[in-house]
């Protein structure tokens, strides 16, 4: 059970305040206002709830609230029910840190088989072969001279305007 020795050293902190607090009728008048104590209690309780919760820095936050509401009680508590509130404090927070520390990782080495995976494709439609493209390599004529014909030297205008 997570926090089972934080939850019965917050219990037993808790039990503590209710003793100073009430007394009883062969007891002292209480050490602790009753206020106080409630106030307290409750903060041991969000101690509690926040390691249920895994919330760890909060509980540790919670442990130094606590401790510094003991810390504000009047000057006329108790000097041993003080003492001893503040001892449990310490082995709480103690608790705290202990419950909150990371397990170190356990390293075992498992061999596997290789993971095979097969994925479904949707069949294509055959293509129709194409016909390969070739290129013709043209030259172009060297320009003609005014004059001359076309080839042969045939044909064409000369420089005269008449034909032959």
């Amino acid at each position: 059970m997570p926090g089972g020795r934080t939850l019965a050293a917050a219990a037993a902190i808790a039990a503590t305040l209710g003793l100073a607090a009430c007394g009883g009728d062969d007891e002292p008048e209480p050490s602790i206002p009753l206020e106080d104590a409630e106030t307290l209690v409750a903060t041991l309780d969000e101690v509690r709830e926040n390691l249920d919760v895994g919330s760890c820095l909060i509980a540790t936050d919670k442990v130094q609230e606590f401790q510094d509401e003991l810390g504000a009680l009047p000057s006329d508590v108790d000097d041993e029910v003080r003492d001893g509130l503040e001892r449990g404090a310490q082995n709480l927070l103690g608790l705290v840190d202990e419950e909150c520390e990371e397990p170190a990782p356990e390293t075992t080495t498992e061999e596997t088989e290789p993971e095979t995976t097969t994925e479904e494709t949707e069949p294509t439609e055959p293509t129709e072969p194409t016909e390969p493209t070739t290129t013709e390599e043209t030259t172009t004529p060297p320009p003609q001279q005014p004059g001359q014909g076309g080839p042969g030297g045939t044909g064409g205008l000369g420089p005269s305007g008449g034909g032959q």
